[in-house]
């Protein structure tokens, strides 16, 4: 994954690589914006904040030097989109209650955002891996591993036994 995300920040470089681009945005927008709704922000809000975060991606990124990891400056321009929109909150607000949908600054933000890295690079990983396993093995691991339905539910759903299932996400997370 390191060797394509250097090779992905290099094509960013040139902002007429469209498809590298659009590899980004598939990427990292739905991370993105699952990040901030997870730090407070309502859906609307979260889209902004993605679309800003992307924004400063393409200003930012020829002088990024990988002095951080990109995982780290991602989350940094993230953090600092977030902040700005709650400082136009609160200057838009002030004197009126606290913004409602804001969550605490200081709780778990660091586990926050490495559970939505960690969630979005498994799913670029699977879907990866996709092509290479039967529709079914793959909609079982999806439902599973990913969603986090009972094995049991997944078998019944699926007309698969519950070993089945089991086979299904081992086969998926061996070749991830």
């Amino acid at each position: 994954m390191d060797e394509t995300r250097s090779t992905l920040l290099a094509r960013l470089r040139d902002p007429a690589d469209a498809e590298a681009w659009r590899t980004f945005d598939q990427l990292y927008r739905e991370m993105l914006v699952g990040y901030a709704c997870s730090r407070g922000m309502g859906q609307a809000d979260a889209e902004d904040v993605a679309q800003q975060c992307a924004q400063a991606v393409v200003e930012q990124v020829g002088a990024y030097q990988h002095l951080a990891s990109f995982k780290a400056w991602l989350r940094g321009i993230a953090e600092h989109k977030i902040a700005d929109l709650r400082r136009r909150r609160r200057e838009v607000q002030a004197g009126t209650a606290v913004w409602a949908g804001q969550a605490d600054p200081e709780t778990g933000i660091e586990e926050v955002w490495d559970r939505h890295w960690g969630a979005t690079h498994l799913r670029y990983c699977a879907e990866l891996v996709r092509r290479e396993v039967a529709p079914g093995t793959y909609a079982a691991f999806v439902e599973y591993a990913i969603e986090g339905r009972p094995a049991a539910a997944v078998a019944e759903s699926l007309g698969m036994s519950l070993s089945q299932v089991y086979v299904a996400k081992h086969r998926v997370v061996e070749r991830i």
